[in-house]
């Protein structure tokens, strides 16, 4: 094993994620309060623009699987992600902001699905367990949401006699969210040319042979792989894009200051740090099933008290089972995958769950932008509340995971 190509994909997790997260966390924020958009023109925004990757990214995967430029269509999407998220910082009007916020989301649409084959194939072929590696996205996400918040909004913490010490907020959102997204977008960039190249990072379980009409055939009519992308609907897209709205909840709906992002963040993340870096070992004990299972208890939980309480004490202690979600996406999920699917579809495996979750999430972010403006917060935990219910009764009914439990214990 060569341990600064880990090193690089373990950056390389903590640039692409901490990018990703302090856009998704305040680009809501941005849209209300520095540009002025309602609900249903955030809403809007968000679907529009993720509405072609259900075409894109499977276009990209099966272009990738073919030629086997995963590398050099990764670097080519930060260098254009980057870019164009500077053109979005400068944009003022609905139409330029639709407009680039659609080449922003294409451009970056095929980043999640080749790292996590690049990185899943390397660490297989070594024998290094991937959310070791994947644990730096959390901790990327995490710091750079934290501090995009308190360099907003600033922090204060008590101190003698009922002074407190801290400091203000020196940026406004506009420069720390597209400063911060920015910086990570360039870095992701450079650490590109630095990741194992593809004759390096074939597992022994990488078949051989040519890529075919085939293979593509067998790929959608796999039951076991219908079944993932159903759950990842039902589950993580559900309950992400919700929280999406977490920001304008709390600073808007319930009048805190702009830095309980960052609070929520912590309390959100931090759990993933045990969890992800154990989570094959964590599954396997626990069992597919029953950990996805448990998984599902926790989403419902914790939205049904998003929907109903306005304490934040409460809301904050109900986000601590966050890691529960990430871990299953992270690690059950990419496991399911490469079992259920032949290695060489692998990159049109993930590009096609990264289209339908993308999709999805455009038209529940253009749903939830409506119940929003019409009404508040709470009612968008509440829908996301019923989807994750079918997504408990969904894995409740399905045989999938037990039967790749069984086969990943041969």
């Amino acid at each position: 094993m060569k341990r600064h190509y880990i090193l690089v994909l373990q950056l390389l997790s903590f640039t692409m994620m901490g990018a990703i997260g302090a856009f998704m966390s305040y680009i809501n924020l941005y849209l209300e309060q520095v540009v002025g958009f309602t609900g249903t023109q955030i809403g809007l925004v968000t679907m529009l623009s993720m509405s072609l990757i259900i075409v894109v990214n499977p276009i990209l995967g099966y272009i990738g699987d073919k030629t086997g430029q995963h590398v050099f269509m990764l670097k080519l999407a930060f260098f254009l992600s980057t870019v164009f998220v500077f053109i979005y910082s400068r944009s003022y009007t609905f139409l330029v902001i639709l407009l680039v916020a659609i080449l922003f989301e294409v451009a970056r649409s095929p980043v999640g699905p080749f790292i996590d084959l690049i990185t899943s194939d390397y660490c297989e072929k070594v024998g290094f367990d991937f959310g070791r590696v994947r644990v730096f996205s959390s901790i990327g996400f995490m710091s750079t949401v934290m501090s995009v918040g308190f360099m907003i909004a600033g922090v204060q913490m008590p101190w003698f006699n009922g002074q407190t010490i801290g400091f203000d907020g020196f940026l406004s959102i506009r420069a720390a969210v597209f400063g911060a997204v920015l910086i990570l977008m360039g870095l992701s960039f450079v650490l590109m040319f630095f990741v194992p190249q593809p004759d390096h990072t074939k597992g022994k379980s990488n078949n051989e042979g040519k890529f075919n009409r085939e293979d593509v055939k067998a790929l959608l009519v796999n039951k076991r792989f219908q079944f993932m992308l159903v759950f990842v609907v039902l589950s993580l897209v559900a309950l992400e894009t919700a929280k999406t709205f977490v920001g304008n909840h709390l600073v808007v709906g319930l009048g805190s200051a702009e830095n309980i992002v960052s609070v929520m963040t912590f309390v959100m993340v931090f759990p993933e740090f045990i969890l992800l870096p154990f989570g094959s070992k964590i599954i396997r004990k626990v069992g597919f099933r029953n950990w996805y299972l448990l998984t599902m208890v926790t989403m419902v939980g914790r939205m049904l008290i998003y929907a109903f309480t306005a304490n934040i004490a409460i809301f904050a202690v109900a986000s601590a089972v966050h890691g529960f979600g990430v871990t299953t996406h992270v690690v059950g999920n990419i496991a399911f995958i490469r079992k259920v699917v032949a290695p060489k579809v692998l990159g049109l495996a993930f590009t096609i769950m990264m289209s339908v979750l993308g999709f999805s999430r455009a038209v529940l972010s253009f749903v939830y932008g409506l119940l929003y403006e019409r009404f508040d917060g709470f009612a968008v935990f509440r829908l996301a509340t019923v989807l994750l219910v079918c997504g408990f009764l969904w894995v409740l009914k399905s045989k999938s995971l037990k039967e790749v439990e069984a086969e990943l214990l041969l």
